[in-house]
């Protein structure tokens, strides 16, 4: 196995949030933790070719991001700002740089098949409604009887599923070891200073693990490992935070051929796994 960098993305901003899009696009979500601004930026998802930087909507900081679907970004803005819930729907369309449409009287819930499901939040209830992804237009009105809703999220869930994304687990040192990468992981936490749990990811040779090792000064620092398991080589480290007070979490994940690294919380490395 092999791991190629196709490029480093840092625009100084801490992300917040990752979206590889289904059409080989990359969103990103960071914020600017003196101004509390958001900015919104989208790549080629392997060459880094920009497609826009340091986009912002007319409200700069009380907005994220929801989903993206087929090229389009659904934002939501927050109620207010003590108690930061979601509230409106933001369509933007990736191609064209442009709103397509915006309604300020829902609440987004998930999206299945071309359609928005979403809510208004009653005083007692939420009702539901079906809108058109691409116009914002109402679909149907589904009501307050959730039944219907559970089955769309359950077949929108399994979409997602399908979706080729990995994410690592936790390596349990109890489980029976044996597996050469499970042993490999038992060897780590038992000859390194490890602070917390080993989360681990191993796709056929290659193994990919997170873990803290803790210092003198005792704290922590974040590194991330990805082994030929065939070879018994180490084909790459990376420090991806260090000094840390309190543990983190794993700041790797992997779509497709794609391996996603988050390095001092500002910066995105990222990799293309070859055989």
């Amino acid at each position: 196995m092999k791991l190629k960098k196709l490029y480093k993305h840092d625009n100084k901003k801490q992300i917040w949030r990752i979206i590889p899009t289904s059409n080989n696009k990359l969103v990103i979500e960071e914020r600017d933790n003196k101004t509390k601004e958001v900015f919104f930026n989208c790549l080629e998802i392997k060459s880094g070719g920009r497609i826009f930087v340091d986009f912002q909507l007319d409200e700069k900081s009380w907005i994220g991001i929801e989903t993206v679907y087929n090229d389009i970004i659904f934002f939501h803005s927050y109620g207010n700002h003590e108690m930061p819930a979601h509230k409106s729907i933001i369509a933007f369309d990736i191609h064209s740089k442009n709103i397509l449409w915006q309604n300020d009287n829902y609440v987004y819930s998930f999206i299945y098949d071309d359609i928005i499901y979403c809510y208004q939040q009653r005083f007692e209830s939420r009702v539901y409604y079906a809108l058109d992804h691409l116009t914002g237009n109402m679909i149907k009105e589904i009501g307050s009887d959730i039944s219907e809703i559970l089955q769309l999220r359950e077949k929108a869930n399994e979409d997602f599923g399908k979706q080729n994304y990995l994410f690592p687990e936790y390596f349990n040192p109890n489980d029976l070891l044996t597996e050469e990468y499970q042993r490999y992981l038992q060897n780590i936490k038992v000859n390194d200073a490890i602070e917390g749990d080993i989360s681990y990811l191993k796709i056929d040779n290659l193994l990919m693990l997170n873990y803290h090792q803790i210092s003198d000064a005792k704290n922590y620092t974040n590194i991330f490992i990805a082994v030929d398991l065939l070879k018994n080589k180490i084909l790459l480290k990376e420090i991806l935070d260090k000094n840390l007070v309190n543990l983190m979490p794993e700041s790797f994940f992997v779509k497709d051929d794609i391996l996603f690294l988050i390095v001092d919380k500002t910066k995105l490395l990222v990799y293309q796994i070859k055989e």
